[in-house]
């Protein structure tokens, strides 16, 4: 099976460089049209069903993308981004100053550390590998599938399929409407491509623009 990972579309927080976390922020203008050009890459790729976090920003992503290839959308919770907490809704100047400690504790250890009343990375890497798990099960006898979510997710899930320790969390980059391919056979998963941007014809100048605000 072809797992294809899809990053959902702009919102207006993550133009203004804001946690989004759980906060369900919808897709801005920006966010509509890359989904768009996103479908069209999936319908050319053949999706069979559209898998997605229920948060409006990837489910509206997933339903352009399952109208494009015909493809059922099917909400999953445990694919829902990690709980930023307490720093949800501010900008990473904002939670540092509001919450210097910490902040200064969750940069430093991501991967045990939550930020207050939210989620590790090994929490949310856990939570997103059961949830790939349960997907795959239902989804036996399809040879490709769409999973749409968020980009701190995919991006631990992905450090999961790789084999990769959390710390090399801040060496990937996951941008808006990318596709990361996994293959999924006899059992083992392998990582085929990571943020493929092909579908936007140059995307490489506007990388710092859609490098990961979560």
């Amino acid at each position: 099976m072809l797992i294809f990972l899809v990053r959902h579309g702009l919102t207006d927080w993550n133009a203004l460089r804001r946690f989004q976390g759980t906060c369900d922020i919808p897709l801005n203008a920006d966010g509509l049209a890359q989904a768009q050009v996103v479908a069209r890459r999936c319908a050319a790729l053949h999706v069979e069903r559209v898998y997605h976090s229920p948060l409006k920003r990837a489910a509206q992503t997933a339903q352009i993308i399952g109208e494009m290839a015909g493809a059922p959308c099917i909400p999953r919770d445990g694919m829902r981004e990690g709980d930023m907490g307490a720093f949800q809704g501010l900008t990473l100047e904002q939670a540092r100053e509001r919450f210097p400690q910490e902040c200064a504790a969750y940069f430093a250890n991501q991967t045990h550390v939550a930020p207050p009343g939210g989620e590790s990375m090994l929490e949310l890497q856990s939570r997103a590998v059961a949830a790939l798990d349960a997907i795959e099960r239902d989804a036996q006898g399809c040879g490709r599938i769409a999973i749409v979510s968020h980009g701190a997710l995919l991006k631990t899930l992905l450090c999961a399929v790789a084999d990769m320790p959390l710390t090399c969390f801040g060496r990937i980059d996951v941008s808006n409407c990318s596709i990361s391919v996994v293959d999924s056979t006899d059992g083992q998963r392998r990582l085929v491509t990571l943020n493929d941007l092909s579908h936007f014809g140059d995307p490489y100048g506007a990388m710092a623009a859609t490098r990961l605000m979560i």
